[in-house]
């Protein structure tokens, strides 16, 4: 992997030191450690990064396993059951009431464990994410105590919540066939099913150093990191793939969810494939992009046709982001103006869509919103947010089972970042792919 390398001679770092004094300090404390992130070699896990951000005594540690719900066969949820026997096993009964629920979690590529405290904790904050490695060894009865909170979490999150539903009936249909399209939290019979062995079970096969990342944010040297990382022997393994991502059978499926209390809208999804991959840090830079202009009122723009010359919608929500190198999912989500029907409003955004990408986005609208994006990215020179930016990204990444750029080659997207390859993106979407479409709203409201 590519990185930021550190100044080789000492004269030149004297040299920018005695310059920062003179400046009054600006930028200087970025020139003190130039790898961001750093890179960890020979750690006692798969990998090791350390982002460091100026001027605070707080550290945080994030321990991330990569392996999520799209990796196991067996009963969906599980995964989720063990990340908190695990957590509850590594913190023990003496940890503090809002570390028991608050820093682990479980999604479909990964899970994670952190926890932050003064930069003085950071050995023993390492020592206790480690211990989620460990052998799980809780009394049964507190593992069907766990078992109950789970339950107690689903009913929170879909009791009462119809946009929870929804987005769970959405992902499955959309990503079928595919690992993604399987529920983290599971089902309500699923999880009152689980035996506490099973769990067990899954958390030794998939707990191991050999798919696990350490990601440490703070004001703190590689030096220090090294010195505080568990005296275990190094760990050389090749990073987990992702499951392998195949577009489902083209075509379209309308739900329709009835709710008294519902907002009447719309949620619009579809997954396309591309022609050529693209290198997923750029394919995702270029859609955010493409997502600005088509939410604008400008001539190509969404806003124009839906909001402001024909009040076909109130509000409407665009998201782009890449599932892979290949792959692209769209998802519109858009409130009816007053008397215009689901339906109608459904054909008003198709048609307007369709009408944009055909026409490709035009130059003035390109260049007048390409010129705003650039706070996509942080302002590299303000060392904290750029810090602040970079951890943000390295723990998404890692959490997607990829590998983080470095500064470098970050800063070098935005002048790949033309009107050709975007509008390719966007003509991409006509080819039809995997739609979904939900109507959600009360009695009358969703046919």
């Amino acid at each position: 992997m590519s990185v930021l390398k550190p100044w080789k001679s000492y004269w030149l770092a004297a040299a920018i030191v005695v310059l920062g004094i003179m400046l009054g300090g600006v930028g200087l404390w970025m020139r003190r450690d130039i790898p961001m992130p750093a890179h960890i070699d020979n750690s006692p896990f798969r990998a090791a990064w350390l982002i460091r951000t100026p001027d605070t005594d707080r550290v945080t540690a994030h321990l991330i396993i990569q392996s999520g719900e799209a990796d196991q066969t067996g009963p969906p949820g599980l995964m989720h059951y063990a990340e908190h026997l695990a957590w509850q096993n590594a913190i023990g009964s003496e940890s503090r009431p809002e570390d028991r629920d608050t820093n682990a979690w479980a999604e479909s590529l990964a899970t994670g464990y952190w926890l932050s405290g003064d930069k003085s904790d950071l050995v023993e904050l390492i020592s206790t994410l480690a211990r989620v490695l460990e052998p799980i060894e809780l009394p049964r009865d507190f593992m069907e105590e766990e078992r109950d909170i789970l339950l107690r979490e689903y009913d929170l999150r879909f009791g009462d919540n119809t946009d929870a539903r929804v987005a769970r009936a959405l992902r499955r249909v959309v990503y079928e066939p595919n690992p993604l399209a399987r529920p983290v939290l599971g089902t309500r019979p699923g999880i009152a099913a689980f035996e506490p062995e099973d769990a067990v079970a899954l958390h030794t096969q998939t707990h191991k150093r050999e798919n696990t990342v350490l990601i440490v944010i703070g004001d703190v040297s590689v030096r220090e990191l090294r010195a505080a990382l568990p005296d275990l022997p190094a760990i050389a393994a090749a990073p987990p793939l992702p499951p392998p991502f195949s577009l489902g059978p083209p075509g379209e499926t309308v739900l329709r969810f009835r709710d008294p209390d519902a907002d009447t809208h719309m949620v619009w999804r579809r997954i396309v494939a591309l022609d050529e991959p693209q290198q997923i840090d750029l394919l995702g830079a270029r859609l955010a992009l493409l997502r600005d202009i088509l939410d604008t009122s400008l001539p190509g723009g969404l806003a124009g046709p839906l909001r402001y010359d024909a009040f076909v919608t109130r509000a409407f929500d665009i998201e782009l982001w890449p599932l892979d190198e290949r792959h692209i999912e769209m998802r519109f989500t858009a409130w009816p103006d007053e008397g215009v029907s689901l339906a109608e409003m459904r054909r008003a955004f198709e048609a307007a869509f369709e009408a944009t990408a055909r026409a490709g986005i035009p130059a003035e609208t390109f260049a007048r919103v390409r010129e705003r994006f650039e706070t996509f990215w942080p302002d590299w020179t303000d060392d904290k947010e750029a810090a602040d930016w970079m951890a943000g990204y390295v723990i998404d990444t890692v959490s997607a089972r990829r590998e983080p750029l470095d500064v470098n080659e970050i800063k070098a997207l935005k002048t790949k970042l033309e009107r050709a390859p975007i509008n390719a993106l966007l003509g991409s979407y006509l080819r039809g792919g995997r739609t979904v479409v939900a109507f959600v709203g009360k009695q009358g409201e969703t046919e």
